[in-house]
Protein backbone atom coordinates (compact mmCIF):
# COMPACT_ATOMS: atom_id res chain seq x y z
CA UNK A 1 0.00 0.00 0.00
CA UNK A 2 1.30 3.25 -1.20
CA UNK A 3 1.99 5.95 1.81
CA UNK A 4 -1.09 8.92 1.56
CA UNK A 5 1.61 10.70 2.44
CA UNK A 6 3.67 10.35 -0.49
CA UNK A 7 0.50 10.30 -3.01
CA UNK A 8 -0.32 13.86 -1.97
CA UNK A 9 3.66 14.87 -2.40
CA UNK A 10 3.60 13.37 -5.68
CA UNK A 11 -0.06 15.12 -6.73
CA UNK A 12 1.97 17.99 -5.47
CA UNK A 13 4.77 18.06 -7.64
CA UNK A 14 2.73 16.87 -11.06
CA UNK A 15 0.14 20.38 -10.24
CA UNK A 16 3.61 22.22 -9.84
CA UNK A 17 5.73 20.66 -12.99
CA UNK A 18 2.93 19.81 -15.53
CA UNK A 19 3.22 22.87 -17.73
CA UNK A 20 6.94 22.54 -17.50
CA UNK A 21 6.14 18.56 -18.68
CA UNK A 22 4.66 19.83 -21.96
CA UNK A 23 6.77 22.50 -22.92
CA UNK A 24 9.56 20.10 -22.67
CA UNK A 25 7.80 17.39 -24.49
CA UNK A 26 7.18 20.34 -27.38
CA UNK A 27 10.81 21.05 -27.46
CA UNK A 28 11.65 17.39 -28.19
CA UNK A 29 8.85 17.37 -30.56
CA UNK A 30 10.33 20.05 -32.34
CA UNK A 31 13.35 17.93 -33.55
CA UNK A 32 12.69 16.03 -36.59
CA UNK A 33 14.89 13.66 -35.32
CA UNK A 34 15.09 11.03 -38.24
CA UNK A 35 18.37 8.92 -38.47
CA UNK A 36 20.34 10.24 -41.16
CA UNK A 37 23.46 7.76 -41.81
CA UNK A 38 24.73 9.19 -45.18
CA UNK A 39 25.36 12.67 -42.52
CA UNK A 40 26.44 10.94 -39.40
CA UNK A 41 29.87 11.54 -38.10
CA UNK A 42 31.43 10.76 -34.80
CA UNK A 43 29.71 11.87 -31.99
CA UNK A 44 26.75 11.96 -34.10
CA UNK A 45 26.57 8.25 -35.41
CA UNK A 46 22.95 8.62 -36.26
CA UNK A 47 23.21 11.84 -37.85
CA UNK A 48 22.58 15.31 -36.78
CA UNK A 49 18.94 15.71 -36.34
CA UNK A 50 18.78 12.87 -34.42
CA UNK A 51 21.89 14.00 -32.25
CA UNK A 52 20.08 17.77 -31.42
CA UNK A 53 17.04 15.55 -30.06
CA UNK A 54 19.75 13.66 -27.93
CA UNK A 55 21.55 16.83 -26.62
CA UNK A 56 18.07 18.73 -25.96
CA UNK A 57 17.22 15.97 -23.94
CA UNK A 58 20.63 15.64 -22.11
CA UNK A 59 20.27 19.62 -21.61
CA UNK A 60 16.72 18.89 -19.81
CA UNK A 61 18.01 16.46 -17.40
CA UNK A 62 20.87 18.78 -16.30
CA UNK A 63 18.12 21.41 -15.86
CA UNK A 64 15.84 19.08 -13.76
CA UNK A 65 19.49 18.38 -11.50
CA UNK A 66 20.38 14.85 -12.78
CA UNK A 67 23.64 13.64 -13.41
CA UNK A 68 23.85 13.65 -17.20
CA UNK A 69 26.42 11.74 -19.39
CA UNK A 70 26.60 11.42 -22.97
CA UNK A 71 28.01 7.98 -24.44
CA UNK A 72 29.50 9.22 -27.61
CA UNK A 73 26.75 10.63 -29.37
CA UNK A 74 25.30 7.07 -29.50
CA UNK A 75 22.62 7.88 -26.31
CA UNK A 76 22.67 9.21 -22.40
CA UNK A 77 21.61 8.81 -19.67
CA UNK A 78 20.71 10.68 -16.43
CA UNK A 79 21.40 9.68 -12.91
CA UNK A 80 19.85 10.21 -9.38
CA UNK A 81 22.58 8.28 -7.32
CA UNK A 82 21.32 6.12 -4.94
CA UNK A 83 22.35 3.62 -1.91
CA UNK A 84 23.73 1.24 -4.24
CA UNK A 85 26.23 3.31 -6.16
CA UNK A 86 26.48 3.15 -10.02
CA UNK A 87 27.04 -0.46 -10.78
CA UNK A 88 23.99 -1.43 -9.38
CA UNK A 89 21.01 0.65 -10.62
CA UNK A 90 17.14 0.53 -11.95
CA UNK A 91 16.86 2.25 -15.20
CA UNK A 92 14.04 3.44 -17.61
CA UNK A 93 14.80 3.23 -21.27
CA UNK A 94 13.01 5.81 -23.51
CA UNK A 95 14.10 7.21 -26.86
CA UNK A 96 14.29 10.55 -28.97
CA UNK A 97 14.38 9.40 -32.21
CA UNK A 98 11.71 9.27 -34.68
CA UNK A 99 10.59 7.60 -38.11
CA UNK A 100 9.68 10.04 -40.98
CA UNK A 101 6.75 12.45 -40.56
CA UNK A 102 4.72 11.34 -43.80
CA UNK A 103 1.00 12.95 -44.76
CA UNK A 104 -1.98 13.10 -43.55
CA UNK A 105 -1.65 15.03 -40.21
CA UNK A 106 -4.14 17.71 -39.01
CA UNK A 107 -1.83 19.31 -37.09
CA UNK A 108 1.65 20.33 -37.26
CA UNK A 109 3.72 17.61 -36.92
CA UNK A 110 6.68 18.73 -35.09
CA UNK A 111 5.16 20.31 -32.32
CA UNK A 112 2.83 20.05 -28.99
CA UNK A 113 -0.99 20.92 -30.03
CA UNK A 114 -3.26 20.22 -27.25
CA UNK A 115 -6.71 18.54 -28.34
CA UNK A 116 -9.81 17.74 -26.33
CA UNK A 117 -7.11 16.59 -23.26
CA UNK A 118 -4.46 15.20 -25.50
CA UNK A 119 -1.25 16.20 -26.54
CA UNK A 120 -0.65 15.58 -30.61
CA UNK A 121 2.38 15.61 -32.47
CA UNK A 122 5.29 13.01 -33.96
CA UNK A 123 6.65 11.44 -30.81
CA UNK A 124 4.54 12.81 -27.89
CA UNK A 125 3.24 9.12 -27.62
CA UNK A 126 6.17 6.88 -28.92
CA UNK A 127 8.50 8.19 -27.32
CA UNK A 128 9.40 11.67 -26.16
CA UNK A 129 6.57 11.87 -23.94
CA UNK A 130 7.03 9.25 -21.95
CA UNK A 131 10.58 9.81 -21.86
CA UNK A 132 10.12 13.38 -20.28
CA UNK A 133 7.80 11.94 -17.89
CA UNK A 134 10.24 9.26 -17.06
CA UNK A 135 12.76 12.50 -16.99
CA UNK A 136 10.33 14.47 -14.55
CA UNK A 137 9.33 11.62 -12.16
CA UNK A 138 13.33 11.16 -11.86
CA UNK A 139 13.94 14.69 -10.87
CA UNK A 140 11.14 13.59 -8.07
CA UNK A 141 13.13 11.33 -6.48
CA UNK A 142 16.46 13.78 -6.83
CA UNK A 143 14.72 16.36 -5.20
CA UNK A 144 13.32 14.27 -2.13
CA UNK A 145 17.45 12.48 -2.03
CA UNK A 146 19.04 16.01 -1.72
CA UNK A 147 15.92 16.60 1.34
CA UNK A 148 17.77 13.11 2.91
CA UNK A 149 15.54 10.71 1.28
CA UNK A 150 18.45 8.21 -0.51
CA UNK A 151 17.10 5.98 -3.30
CA UNK A 152 18.43 2.29 -2.59
CA UNK A 153 19.07 1.83 -5.70
CA UNK A 154 20.45 4.58 -8.27
CA UNK A 155 17.85 5.27 -10.87
CA UNK A 156 18.85 5.67 -14.49
CA UNK A 157 17.33 6.97 -17.12
CA UNK A 158 18.52 5.64 -20.49
CA UNK A 159 18.17 8.04 -23.40
CA UNK A 160 18.26 6.34 -26.61
CA UNK A 161 18.41 7.55 -29.66
CA UNK A 162 18.06 4.70 -32.49
CA UNK A 163 15.40 2.66 -31.36
CA UNK A 164 13.36 3.21 -34.62
CA UNK A 165 15.49 2.12 -37.16
CA UNK A 166 17.74 -0.96 -35.36
CA UNK A 167 18.51 -0.16 -31.86
CA UNK A 168 22.50 0.50 -32.54
CA UNK A 169 22.52 2.50 -29.50
CA UNK A 170 21.69 -0.23 -27.06
CA UNK A 171 24.79 -2.65 -27.59
CA UNK A 172 26.74 -0.01 -27.43
CA UNK A 173 25.52 1.03 -24.39
CA UNK A 174 26.00 -2.39 -22.66
CA UNK A 175 29.47 -2.75 -24.27
CA UNK A 176 30.32 0.43 -21.99
CA UNK A 177 28.34 -0.28 -19.16
CA UNK A 178 26.49 -3.39 -16.61
CA UNK A 179 22.84 -4.20 -17.31
CA UNK A 180 20.73 -2.75 -15.14
CA UNK A 181 19.23 -4.84 -12.46
CA UNK A 182 15.85 -4.04 -13.71
CA UNK A 183 14.99 -1.80 -16.62
CA UNK A 184 11.55 -0.08 -17.68
CA UNK A 185 10.55 0.87 -21.37
CA UNK A 186 7.63 3.34 -21.03
CA UNK A 187 7.76 3.34 -25.24
CA UNK A 188 4.07 2.14 -25.20
CA UNK A 189 0.07 3.63 -25.26
CA UNK A 190 -2.21 2.34 -23.30
CA UNK A 191 -6.05 3.30 -23.79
Amino acid sequence: MVDEQFKQQVDAYVDEVWEDVVADIDRLVRHDSVEDLAAARPGMPWGPAANGALVEAERMAERLGLEVTDVDGYLGFADVPGASGPERYLATIAHTDIVPTGDGWSFPPLEVTRKDGILVGRGVADDKGPFVLSLYAAAFFARRAAAGDELPYTLRCIIGNNEETGMGDVPYYLERYPEPLFCFSPDAESR
